[in-house]
This record gives C-alpha cells, structure tokens and sequence, in this order.
C-alpha cells in the first residue's frame, strides 16, 4: 500500500485517495484504481456484534412473524450469513441498495425490493406495502430514517441493532505516514467519519485543505460538517462511479 503519487494516462502525476474501510479489492478501489489514482485500503473501525441479536433475529424468522426482511448494509449481510440465517427464507427482502442487493444475491437471496435512489429515504419512497410486518436488523448507529418512514406508511416494524461499529485503537500506521500526501479521503458513513476524525487527532495530525473529504450521501456530508470537515465533494449515489466522479472533482 504505497502512498506515492501515481501519473495517470496522460502522465500527470495524482496523489493518493485514501479509503477507509475494509476491503481492499471492492469497486471503490478497484475503480479508483483503474482511473488512475493509488489507493490506500484501511478500515479505521472494527464491528462488534451486539450480545444475544442474532438469537433474537433466528427466533423471530422462525416464528414466521414478519412479511418483509430490510437490510440497509453489506455489514448486515455478512454477519446474517454467516449465522445461516439467510438460508430458506419464506419472506421477501428489501435492500437499500444495488451494492446490498448484490451481497444479498451472492448469499443466495432472491431480493424483491431495491429503490432507485439508494438511501434509507429512497427506500421508504419506494415501499408500497402499507400495513406489512418488517424485521429490519441494522447497526445501533443507524439512523432512524427507515423505521420511522415505513411506520409512518402503517408498517409495524422490528428493529434489533445486530452490531455496532466503534474505532480502532489506533490510527493505522500506513495511514498515519500517508496523511500528508492523500488528495481525497473518501468517507462512505457517518461512523467513518467519527472515527477516522478522532484517530486522526490522537495520531497527532490535522485535517488540511489537501485531504479533500468526499462524502458518500448528504448524511455523511452533515457530519463531516459537524466535525468541522466539510466535503469537499458528494457523490450523487452511493456506486464506485459516483465516488470516482467525485474524487475526480476535487483532484485537478
């Protein structure tokens, strides 16, 4: 993971994009990567699973209680189907993007439901199945936005906070020694931000005009405002495209 600047095709030389979270062959670095940019790929947060959810979560699919399953984040996906719990499911899913729909297709889940704009607003704007039972487990950390929506369209919902996302104890050092050099850091959720935003501090550093904070949503963007980190770009939707087009823009 160098955090050297790299000439793209027209031999101009780009600094790097930091993006932090897992996962360091997704579609965001491999896009960025393939316009051009070098990428360092670090999560800044670890997730930590709430005590007795996902026994609440059998226990409810069990009882065949609920007409729909909301997801709202690959991070749901993942620990849902690793517990065997998306396996023969008798009830119709939703997610709120194409991104958790694709993982929910990976894990063999036939998906019913993803909204053209992919956000938890989207999804409520696109439901029409007033008066359904909805199990929807999500972080501690999410916001609101989708139970509040579909309760306010006569949906009884079920939300279990599955897990939760907290920082690391540390700055990670590949990071730390690039923070200098990043043209865009690209922060994908509010707790990125939170996180990224206090280990840059005990590590000792500053946000600068440099950094070029991209945000991944209008939720995100508040928050990096509230932290005093305005982004310097939104991207229009939550896709690698979105972002690389964003990146782009604050990357002359």
């Amino acid at each position: 993971m160098s955090s050297s600047v790299t000439p793209d095709a027209a031999g101009i030389i780009r600094p790097p994009v930091l993006v932090p979270r897992a996962g360091a062959h997704d579609r965001i670095g491999t896009t960025l990567k393939h316009a051009g940019f070098g990428v360092i790929h670090q999560a800044v947060t670890r997730t930590v699973e709430t005590a007795g959810a996902l026994d609440d979560v059998r226990a409810r699919l069990d009882a065949e209680d609920f007409d729909w399953l909301v997801i709202t984040s690959h991070t749901a996906v993942r620990i849902l189907q690793e517990a065997g719990l998306l396996t023969g499911l008798m009830l119709k899913v939703a997610a709120v993007g194409r991104a958790t729909a694709r993982a929910l297709a990976d894990a063999g889940v036939d998906v019913a439901l993803v909204p053209p704009d992919q956000s938890g607003a989207g999804l409520v704007d696109a439901w029409t199945d007033a008066g359904a039972r909805v199990l929807l487990p999500v972080s501690a950390l999410a916001a609101p936005t989708v139970p509040d929506g579909l309760r306010a369209a006569g949906c009884e919902v079920t939300r279990i906070r599955l897990y939760t996302t907290e920082p690391l104890d540390a700055l990670p050092e590949v990071i730390a020694q690039a923070w200098p050099a990043f043209g865009a850091v690209v922060v994908t959720s509010s707790s990125v931000a939170r996180a990224l935003d206090q280990l840059v501090a005990a590590a000792g550093l500053s946000w600068t005009a440099r950094q070029h904070p991209v945000a991944m949503g209008q939720p995100t963007a508040q928050t990096l405002s509230e932290l005093g980190h305005p982004a310097a770009a939104v991207a229009a939707a939550p896709t690698p495209e979105a972002i690389l087009t964003a990146v782009e823009s604050v990357i002359s």
